[in-house]
């Protein structure tokens, strides 16, 4: 089990958001490992808080598959298995592409300026052949499309999954290389949200995770 530093001192509602935030980031980092038992009552002592948010905060875990429950036995977080890296990937895919799609219409020059850093520092990263640093770049990068979507709904609906995204992608492989194509692709997409073009901003959002994504 993690060692959760500083107590958390917040409003009911945020608590909840707080410690369900700590126990989802230390699954995503690897502090709890697949398939380690968790006990509410330790979690709740680390944090200074009562069980009733923590176990608020596994049941919503739950839900987005990185933890399993079976009542009166245990609760434990899943296993990452091939299928789930899969289905993350294509999910990941899809949502990025539709994200870019409406976020490209609806940017202010400001964040199309920052758009295009974060575009240029996930390219960067794949350059340099760092998975790691790929990874990050990424869903800084697909997260600020999802804001820019001004979508309440569409940025609800992927904030809820973005823990088990990051988790079941780490575990996928980003390239490690910038070929000539790849560059083309990136290049592509620059232009479109330079340009407000929407539908090739998100095709070419498909196909650079179509050339850049490994399921091995």
């Amino acid at each position: 089990m993690p060692n959760f530093t500083g107590k958390l001192d917040l409003s009911p509602t945020r608590l909840g958001d707080a410690v369900y935030d700590r126990i989802a980031a230390a699954i995503v980092d690897g502090s709890f490992a697949p398939g380690e038992r968790i006990r509410d009552l330790d979690i709740a002592e680390s944090l200074g808080v009562s069980r009733m948010p923590v176990r608020e905060a596994l049941q919503r875990l739950e839900r987005e598959g990185l933890i399993e429950m079976s009542a009166s036995r245990f609760t434990r977080v899943t296993e990452i298995t091939p299928e789930m890296v899969t289905a993350s990937i294509e999910f990941a895919r899809y949502q990025t592409g539709v994200a870019a799609r409406m976020a490209v219409e609806r940017m202010d020059d400001a964040a199309r300026r920052r758009s295009l850093e974060l575009l240029e520092d996930l390219r960067t990263a794949l350059a340099a052949g760092d998975r790691d640093r790929a990874r990050e770049s990424y869903f800084a990068c697909f997260l600020f499309l999802v804001d820019q979507t001004e979508n309440p709904v569409f940025r609800s609906v992927t904030m809820d999954a973005r823990f088990a995204l990051e988790r079941n992608i780490r575990s996928g492989s980003f390239a490690i290389a910038v070929d000539d194509a790849v560059s083309a692709l990136f290049d592509e997409l620059r232009d479109a949200i330079e340009s407000a073009d929407a539908l090739r901003a998100e095709q070419s959002i498909l196909e650079l995770f179509d050339a850049t994504t490994s399921r091995d």
